[in-house]
């Protein structure tokens, strides 16, 4: 029994050590959203900084399409 209880405390602490030191998913930049205005750009990733978490900084990336209008998309990143 002394046996048991020892493996069941070594795997919740190798498996603990795993954790402690791993990022939160929320650390890294991430796509919010594609629009075609630069200014649905910016106005939609500061509406999701303000008001749904999301972390900075933003950014707006454009992706030309080379079609008719609209000729790309404008990726948001936060």
């Amino acid at each position: 029994m002394r046996r048991v209880k020892m493996a069941v405390v070594a795997t919740i602490l190798a498996g603990s050590t795993v954790f402690v030191g791993a990022t939160p998913a929320h650390a890294a930049t991430s796509l919010r959203g594609v629009v075609y205005d630069y200014s649905e750009c910016v106005r939609i990733g500061n509406y999701g900084i303000e008001n749904y978490g999301w972390t900075g900084p933003l950014q707006c990336v454009w992706y030309p399409t080379g079609g008719s209008y609209p000729s790309g998309y404008w990726f948001i990143y936060a």
